[in-house]
C-alpha cells in the first residue's frame, strides 16, 4: 500500500508571490536530478546496489552521451538524520530493513521544504524490498522529476519574460514560462522561435500550430517530417543551405504523456545541422489543443558541445511542463 502524506503548514502572514512559488516553506536543496539514497552500508551490497542502479541510474534516452536518469548519493541513517542540510534535500529515498517491519512504502510531500518528496520503504526481508521497488519505481521517478520541474519553473517565474508569455497566450491560447534571458528570434502568424544564448550553450524552443485535421498528425514520420520542414524554413545554419533537422541514424524514443491538461506525444532523439557539423539532443511534444481545435508542436533543442546535456535539457523540458490553459 502506498500511503500519501501531503503536509501543508499554515501561513499566518499575508501571502506573497514568493509564498505562491514555495507554499510558504523554505526552498529544498540538491543538485539537478540528484537523489539521496538513505540505506545502511551493510545492506547496500552488490546485488541490491545493482538493482537500485538499474532503476534510477539507467541511461536517459535521447542523449548523445550516456548520462543517468538520476545521480545517486548514498548515505547512512546517521549521516542523513544528523544533517539539517540533507533533510532539506529535494529527492529522498529511505530504505529500512529490520525484523518486525510491515513491508510498506510511505510518501511525504513538501513536509518542511518545497518542493520535496521523501519515500520511505520499510521491510523485513529482501524479497519484499525488491517487490516494492519494482512496483513503485515509476511513481518515485515521476515524483522526483516533478520536483525538478517545479524547482526550475519557480526559478524562471521569479525572472519571467512576461512579453514572451503574453505573445504565446495570444497566439496559442496557452501559456509557457520562460526566464528573461530567452528572446524572440523568429515570429510568423503560426510559429515562434525562442532562444537563449550563452558563450557555451544554445537553448531553443519552437512553437507551431495549424488546424487539426486527423490523428495521423501524431504518427512518428509525420512528426519528424514536420519538425524537419520547420527547421528547413526557420532554423538555418551559418553555411548556405544548411538547416536543423532530425538525426535518423540514431534511435527515436516515443511516449504518450500527460502534461497539465494536455495529452502529448513526446519524442526524444538527436538533431543535426544538415550541410554543416553541429548537433545535440531534442525534445518534441505534439498535441491537440481542444479549445482551439489546433494541432500544436513544441520542439526543444539544445547545443552544448562536448559537455553533459541532461541537466540543461531538463530546463527545456520544464518549460513545456509549465504549460497552462489561457
Amino acid at each position: 500500500m502506498l500511503l500519501l502524506a501531503v503536509l501543508f503548514s499554515a501561513c499566518k502572514h499575508k501571502p506573497t508571490k514568493e509564498d505562491e512559488l514555495t507554499q510558504g516553506k523554505p526552498s529544498s536543496g540538491g543538485k539537478t536530478l540528484e537523489m539521496l539514497l538513505v540505506i545502511p552500508d551493510s545492506l547496500y551490497t552488490k546485488s541490491l546496489k545493482d538493482s537500485i542502479g538499474n532503476i534510477f541510474e539507467k541511461a536517459q534516452e535521447g542523449l548523445p552521451q550516456k548520462e543517468p536518469y538520476f545521480d545517486l548519493v548514498q548515505l547512512s541513517f546517521g549521516q542523513y538524520y544528523n544533517s539539517e542540510m540533507f533533510k532539506k534535500h529535494r529527492n529522498v529515498l529511505i530504505i529500512n530493513k529490520q525484523a518486525g517491519n510491515n513491508n510498506t512504502i510511505r510518501q511525504a510531500i513538501n513536509k518542511t521544504v518545497y518542493p520535496q518528496a521523501i519515500f520511505e520503504i520499510k521491510v523485513d526481508n529482501l524479497d519484499s524490498l525488491y517487490s516494492i521497488l519494482n512496483s513503485y519505481a515509476n511513481t518515485i521517478k515521476h515524483q522526483f522529476r516533478k520536483n525538478e520541474h517545479i524547482r526550475i519553473y519557480n526559478a524562471f517565474k521569479r525572472d519571467e519574460n512576461t512579453d514572451i508569455t503574453e505573445q504565446i497566450k495570444k497566439m496559442f491560447n496557452f501559456s509557457l514560462t520562460f526566464s528573461s534571458d530567452f528572446y524572440l528570434a523568429k515570429k510568423t502568424d503560426n510559429f515562434l522561435w525562442l532562444r537563449k544564448e550563452t558563450q557555451k550553450e544554445s537553448f531553443n524552443v519552437m512553437i507551431y500550430k495549424k488546424p487539426f485535421s486527423s490523428n495521423d498528425l501524431f504518427l512518428e514520420k509525420k512528426v519528424v517530417d514536420l519538425r524537419d520542414s520547420l527547421g528547413r524554413a526557420f532554423i538555418p545554419g551559418s553555411v548556405k543551405d544548411s538547416y536543423m533537422g532530425t538525426e535518423l541514424r540514431t534511435e527515436l524514443f516515443v511516449d504518450t504523456i500527460k502534461v497539465g491538461d494536455y495529452v502529448m506525444i513526446e519524442t526524444r532523439g538527436l538533431w543535426r545541422l544538415f550541410g554543416d557539423f553541429m548537433g545535440g539532443p531534442f525534445l518534441n511534444y505534439v498535441f491537440r489543443n481542444e479549445t482551439t481545435n489546433e494541432f500544436v508542436m513544441i520542439d526543444c533543442f539544445l547545443y552544448n558541445p562536448n559537455k553533459p546535456k541532461r541537466d540543461y535539457l531538463m530546463q527545456l523540458e520544464s518549460i513545456v511542463y509549465s504549460i497552462k490553459k489561457k
